[in-house]
């Protein structure tokens, strides 16, 4: 072996050594089916129940580690019980983010993001009278995710993510405002199930407890709407 092709293989080896493994890019696409209940901190809403509310994602691996999302979630909730102020509740997100995955050491997984939100959210009776309506929502937003495997199929799970919204423009008992800020953070946790499929695919389906917490977004002051209930979710990368 001559000096120039022992150059060259130094110099590939550590090359390799500095950017690490190479990573395969890929797509995930999955769809959360929550049931959630409505809370409000003034007992302006009664008699909601659990009402279904689903939540759409998808992201693209890119062989650098980092992953591109996209998430669209909507509630639509309302009530019939006459002793309810508001009747019907909307809430509204999309969301677009860049996260990346992680070792905690041992075998638990977790992943950091952040990204842009923009949200819509309403109260509404159906007879009239007062009602808010925040049409557009746009703010920040990050969160991360922890993944412990409990066996080879089996994992425990749990999440969390705020984000800071303001609104310029908003209608709260029919009179127009403006500059309304507000933020909402997620909660997660629950259990999974995940499979290998044929050429690198595999699928997971997990169940769990949810929360959304809407914060100041009623008048702008202390009123607080939280949509809380259960989570069953479907994912396949490819």
């Amino acid at each position: 072996m001559n000096i120039t092709t022992m150059k060259t293989l130094r110099a590939a080896f550590l090359a390799g050594l500095i950017a690490g493994p190479a990573m395969a890019q890929n797509f995930e696409a999955g769809v959360d089916l929550n049931y959630l209940g409505i809370a409000h901190s003034e007992g302006q809403t009664v008699g909601f129940g659990f009402n279904a509310a689903p939540e759409l994602w998808v992201r693209f691996n890119a062989p650098s580690g980092l992953y591109y999302g996209l998430n669209a979630f909507r509630l639509s909730a309302t009530s019939t019980d006459p002793a309810t102020v508001y009747d019907k509740i909307t809430m509204q997100t999309i969301d677009l983010t860049v996260g990346k995955a992680f070792s905690l050491g041992g075998n638990t997984r977790a992943k950091l993001y952040g990204g842009l939100r923009h949200a819509k959210y309403s109260e509404r009776r159906s007879g009239g009278g007062s009602t808010l309506d925040v049409p557009k929502a746009w703010g920040v937003l990050a969160g991360f995710e922890v993944d412990q495997p409990l066996g080879d199929r089996f994992s425990l799970y749990g999440g969390s993510e705020a984000a800071i919204l303001f609104a310029p423009d908003y209608t709260d008992g029919g009179s127009a405002e403006q500059n309304l800020a507000f933020n909402t953070i997620d909660l997660d946790l629950g259990l999974k199930y995940g499979s290998d499929l044929a050429n690198g695919r595999g699928w997971y389906a997990s169940g769990g407890l949810t929360a959304k917490l809407w914060n100041g977004v009623s008048d702008d002051d202390s009123e607080n709407t939280s949509a809380y209930g259960f989570k069953l979710s479907v994912g396949m990368n490819f």
